[in-house]
């Protein structure tokens, strides 16, 4: 079956060949250590220096820097000397792995295929298009949400990973190119471009060769014969002809960020702006893996002595990050911290996948749900997990022994079935007795017996306890649960109807 041509004609659909992008971070060195430090860097010279020879050297620097006269590979006390209030940041190379991690979480929602590289991203993208209406909507939504994270990205698109990586240019794609125009773009590439020896690069300047395509225009045989096996599988690579075996991006089981400032944090205030940032980043990888958490874990270090920690427990799903927020809040007011907070942490590690979505005829059930799960959650914030309880179910066939009293975040039985017979929600604190006469039964007013009767069997191992139960009303429509027990025939009321 021949392959149809990528055009702006050709339904999402139709297309099959393969589609990737490559996400490109130039300002990943600042990113990094922005995103895990609670001062602003936005309106500010920042620059990243790294050691060189028992020197300080700028790696790179933002735009407000650049504007100063900052460029990379000075010296630091030239920058400085050139701007004086140029903030100067040590590389990360920690900190810039785990802005990669977070941002492929985003991506993974728009590909399966995520590949994390030194300094960007990789995206399959081929069949992805349907499910965002089309590769455009699907590049635009990609694009939204990478801007949302305050990070600088461009974008390279190409038939491989390799050739996307070289075709990355300095801007987003928000229209997805055609293959015309990927070819062509490919063809007039530089060849330095293309990662290859020092030597080889050489040779190709001796043979006149300054593009790709003007390497891709001679015989294979003939590429060979001069240059070695790197090179051929490199060709390879950049066509399309060889799969790629880079390792494959998956989403952690366990989630776990923190974010410092070495100056401290001194007021409760000042701690919610990290972790607004951290409860964003949870909400992500929650979307990410279509789960939701049980508790919220936070850790807070202080500049001197022992570290707090703080649960926060969650009832139901919960994806909004500012309702997560708001619990913790509450909570954090009943806290006792440090004077000062140097680390904030955040860890979960109790999920649960999230059902599939049923909506009942009017569709208030769902909306009931999460107005009590969110009404327990602000209660266990305010008062304590300690200081809540619900009724649940034990695996008990007699009724007062199968109901109880349980922790607020003891989840409710759900083997024991309902009986055919209604049951009232409320027993009497001791089974009352019946008295019969003439065969009629009274308890304070003449009894008659409506339906039943449902026999209930408990403990026969230990003692014979066999009951018939049944549904009474009296003169007036009040309406009982009674049962007479089959070792003594007796009668009792066990329960009254409202």
């Amino acid at each position: 079956m021949k392959k149809l041509p990528l055009t702006a004609q050709t339904a999402p659909h139709q297309v099959d060949q393969d589609i990737w992008l490559y996400i490109k971070l130039p300002q990943l060195a600042i990113e990094a250590v922005a995103a895990n430090t609670a001062v602003p860097l936005k309106e500010v010279p920042v620059a990243i220096a790294y050691s060189h020879k028992n020197a300080q050297r700028i790696d790179c620097c933002n735009q407000h820097a650049a504007a100063w006269g900052v460029d990379p590979l000075m010296s630091v006390s030239t920058a400085l000397a050139i701007c004086p209030d140029l903030i100067v940041l040590t590389k990360n190379a920690q900190q810039e792995q785990q802005l990669l991690q977070q941002l492929a979480l985003i991506a993974y929602r728009f590909s399966p295929e995520v590949i994390i590289d030194t300094d960007g991203l990789w995206l399959d993208l081929s069949g992805c298009a349907q499910l965002f209406n089309g590769y455009n909507q699907l590049l635009k939504k990609l694009y939204t949400q990478l801007f949302a994270q305050s990070v600088n990205a461009t974008s390279g698109v190409g038939r491989s990973p390799l050739a996307a990586k070289l075709l990355c240019g300095t801007e987003f794609h928000q229209h997805l190119p055609d293959s015309a125009e990927i070819q062509s773009a490919l063809m007039t590439t530089a060849l330095n471009r293309m990662p290859s020896t020092t030597k080889q690069q050489q040779n190709f300047k001796q043979l006149g060769l300054t593009t790709i395509g003007d390497l891709l225009s001679l015989p294979r045989s003939a590429l060979s014969q001069r240059f070695n096996s790197d090179l051929m599988d490199t060709l390879q690579q950049l066509q399309g002809e060889k799969p790629c075996l880079l390792t494959r991006f998956k989403p952690a089981n366990e989630f776990h960020d923190e974010i410092q400032n070495p100056q401290g944090l001194y007021s409760k205030e000042s701690l919610l702006f990290p972790m607004k940032t951290l409860l964003q980043r949870l909400c992500q990888y929650l979307m990410t893996r279509q789960c939701y958490s049980h508790e919220l874990v936070w850790r807070f270090e202080p500049l001197l002595g022992k570290h707090q920690l703080m649960t926060v427990r969650l009832s139901g799903s919960n994806h909004s990050w500012s309702s997560l927020l708001s619990l913790s809040r509450i909570q954090l007011e009943r806290l006792d911290l440090p004077r000062s907070i140097e680390q904030i942490s955040l860890y979960c590690g109790q999920f649960t996948v999230m059902p599939g979505l049923s909506f009942d005829l009017f569709g208030d059930q769902m909306t009931l749900q999460e107005n009590t799960a969110e009404l327990i959650d602000n209660l266990n914030a305010r008062l304590g997990v300690e200081a809540l309880s619900r009724p649940t179910i034990n695996a008990e066939h007699l009724p007062e022994l199968a109901g109880n009293i349980g922790a607020i975040d003891q989840p409710i039985g759900s083997e024991q079935q309902p009986g055919q017979t209604q049951k009232p929600l409320w027993l009497l604190p001791e089974p009352a007795p019946i008295k019969l006469h003439n065969r009629q039964l009274y308890w304070r007013k003449p009894l008659t017996i409506v339906s039943g009767p449902e026999r209930l069997c408990g403990n026969w191992w230990q003692s014979q306890q066999q009951r018939d139960y049944y549904l009474a009303c009296d003169s007036k429509g009040a309406r009982y649960w009674i049962f007479r027990e089959s070792t003594n025939k007796q009668w009792f009321v066990h329960g009254l109807f409202a």
